[in-house]
C-alpha cells in the first residue's frame, strides 16, 4: 500500500510539474585569444543543440541543455635546431569540438504570454581536440640536422580531451504561443577554448514545446 502511495505521489507531483522540451541555437562569441603573428584562430558560426526544462511551483524551472560549437587554430613557424643549420617550417591545425552542459535554476519575474527571466547555475564543458603537425625542412635535404639530432623530426596526429566546470548564467524573455515558446536570450559560461579559460557568451534563440 504505501508502495502505491509513493508511486501516486510521484506521478501526481510529475503531472503538477510537467516538462518542456526543445532545442537552442545561437552565435557564440569568446573572449578574443591572445593576438600573435603566428596563428589564427576561427570559431563556428553557429553553436546549439538540444534542451529541457522542468517546471516546479512559484515561477521557477531547471533547465539542461547540450550546445555544441567547434574552432579551428592553424599556426605556422620556424623552428630551428642549432644555429649552424637550416631551420624547419612548423605547420599546426588545432581542429575543437566543444560540447557545453549548462544546468541552470531558472526564475520568471511575470506569468502570461511575455514572460522575462534569469538563470544561474554551472556547465560542464568537454572538449575534444585534433592536433596535426607538419615539418617542413627549409634547405637541402638533412641541412636542417645537427650532429646530436640524426633523425628528422616527424609530425603526425594526436587526439586529446579535457572536461572543466565553471559558472554559467542566462537572461532573456520568453514569448508564449499557442504551439512553441520562443525564448531571444543571452547565455554565459566560463568556459575555455585552447589552453586559457575565457568567458563564452552565445546570443541565441531557444524553441520549447510542452508547456
Amino acid at each position: 500500500m504505501i508502495r502505491w502511495l509513493l508511486l501516486l505521489s510521484c506521478g501526481a507531483a510529475l503531472h503538477a510539474q510537467p516538462l518542456s522540451y526543445g532545442f537552442k541555437l545561437g552565435v557564440p562569441v569568446t573572449d578574443a585569444p591572445a593576438a600573435t603573428p603566428f596563428s589564427t584562430n576561427t570559431q563556428s558560426r553557429w553553436m546549439g543543440g538540444p534542451a529541457v526544462e522542468l517546471h516546479l511551483p512559484r515561477r521557477l524551472s531547471v533547465e539542461f541543455s547540450a550546445l555544441l560549437r567547434t574552432s579551428t587554430e592553424q599556426s605556422t613557424m620556424s623552428f630551428p635546431l642549432g644555429t649552424s643549420v637550416n631551420p624547419y617550417l612548423v605547420s599546426m591545425t588545432d581542429k575543437v569540438k566543444t560540447w557545453d552542459f549548462p544546468f541552470l535554476l531558472k526564475y520568471r519575474f511575470t506569468q502570461g504570454r511575455v514572460r522575462p527571466f534569469l538563470g544561474a547555475g554551472g556547465a560542464w564543458s568537454y572538449r575534444r581536440s585534433e592536433h596535426q603537425s607538419a615539418y617542413t625542412c627549409m634547405g637541402p635535404q638533412g641541412s636542417c640536422r645537427p650532429p646530436e639530432f640524426p633523425n628528422e623530426l616527424q609530425g603526425g596526429i594526436r587526439d586529446a580531451t579535457l572536461t572543466k566546470f565553471g559558472p554559467a548564467a542566462s537572461a532573456g524573455v520568453e514569448f508564449k504561443t499557442r504551439y512553441v515558446t520562443v525564448a531571444p536570450e543571452v547565455r554565459w559560461n566560463r568556459a575555455f577554448s585552447g589552453a586559457p579559460v575565457r568567458n563564452q557568451f552565445m546570443f541565441g534563440v531557444g524553441f520549447s514545446f510542452g508547456r
